[in-house]
């Protein structure tokens, strides 16, 4: 199923209530979700910043749906640089377990955003990513 990107772009309760129903059937169908994903890598910055907030709430409940899309989260949503955009990916870096090369990949930018990034929200929530992974390292050495 294509995702009718356009037709979210419109101010019109019709787009309201085909984003909720999108988000619902995200939430429960891996597939839909995945077009979703991708929605963050469209050309256009409106929809690239609709589809990260839907990628972000549907991971709220179910953030093993991001575990098919690591590399694409390295490769690609590291390298993003609108502010809007890069906030929310930000947050999706602590909901993912990552192996230990992966890691170092992710901490890598996180910290760079953190120094670098002009965005405040940019940099409170790749703090907050860290703080999870560091939580999650601390749990896993701990079995």
């Amino acid at each position: 199923m294509l995702i009718p990107w356009e037709m979210l772009r419109e101010d019109k309760e019709e787009s309201n209530n085909l984003l909720e129903k999108l988000l619902e059937i995200a939430a429960a169908d891996p597939l839909l979700f995945g077009e979703v994903v991708r929605g963050i890598l469209h050309d256009d910055p409106f929809i690239q910043v609709q589809a990260a907030t839907m990628v972000e709430k549907v991971t709220c409940v179910r953030p093993l749906f991001l575990t098919l899309y690591k590399r694409l989260m390295i490769n690609e949503f590291s390298a993003i640089e609108q502010p809007e955009v890069r906030r929310v990916v930000a947050l999706l870096y602590g909901r993912v377990l990552w192996d230990e090369w992966e890691m170092k990949q992710v901490v890598t930018f996180l910290k760079d955003w953190i120094e670098n990034d002009k965005d405040k929200e940019v940099r409170e929530n790749s703090i907050n990513s860290l703080q999870t992974l560091d939580m999650q390292n601390e749990r896993r050495q701990a079995f």
